[in-house]
């Protein structure tokens, strides 16, 4: 379970989620929207401990921050933007496999289902990839993974139409499921896989409800913002 109270972040002074409060049940898979600066990213850093915040979080009863390892040993994580990662690929798959107890080919077989050969490219450094490489590369290991939670941030942002069916097929198909918190623009790619949607705007939570209730709400559910309208039309 996910847990969080009152979780409040600022980037110098400027606030960027504000007295949040969410519930996260085990095996729940939970669809996080809303415009860009709507905290969505924010979040999840601080669910993985990589950001200090006002607030308490308890993930499977571990707080992010003071039991940081235990938190990392509990899920997989995909960011929005592969880290700038010098090291060769092979070095990373083999801190990968040290680290998650996984196997060489099971990282390989699920690399090449998402469309990436990750022998031809095991001796190139990490950021010598291109985007859509390097983040099949990321979904690879968060998917071979064997762990009770994801955090997916925009995980399919930079894959070709042919890995983002791929790599929701790999989701759906996860037997126990996983809890999954996934951030994400395109609600009609995640229809079939979530059963929750929490939209955020400004920091705060401005809708908790069942996918179902939300794309059947009368009329278009906008989010806005400045400079962008997010809109979830009723299914048809």
């Amino acid at each position: 379970m996910i847990t969080v109270r009152g979780l409040s972040k600022e980037f110098q002074r400027r606030p960027v989620l504000h007295g949040l409060d969410l519930d996260v049940e085990p095996g729940e898979r939970l669809a996080l929207v809303g415009p860009n600066g709507s905290g969505k990213t924010t979040l999840l850093r601080c669910l993985l401990g990589l950001l200090s915040y006002k607030g308490t979080i308890s993930v499977f009863g571990n707080d992010p921050l003071r039991d940081h390892v235990a938190v990392q040993r509990l899920l997989a994580y995909v960011p929005q933007r592969s880290p700038a990662l010098g090291m060769p690929v092979r070095d990373l798959c083999r801190f990968w496999e040290e680290q998650r107890g996984r196997t060489e080919g099971e990282l390989f077989a699920v690399a090449a289902a998402l469309g990436l050969d990750v022998a031809a490219v095991w001796s190139q450094r990490f950021t010598q990839l291109s985007g859509g490489m390097q983040q099949k590369l990321m979904a690879a290991m968060a998917l071979a993974t064997d762990c009770r939670l994801f955090l997916f941030d925009e995980p399919t942002a930079n894959l070709d139409p042919a890995a983002r069916v791929v790599f929701f097929e790999m989701l759906k198909a996860r037997s126990p499921a996983p809890t999954l918190v996934l951030s994400s623009h395109r609600l009609d790619e995640l229809g079939s896989l979530v059963d929750r949607v929490v939209v955020l705007a400004d920091g705060r939570v401005a809708r908790d409800e069942p996918l179902e209730v939300l794309l059947q709400s009368d009329g278009d559910v906008s989010v806005t913002h400045p400079t962008q309208v997010l809109t979830f039309g009723r299914r048809p």
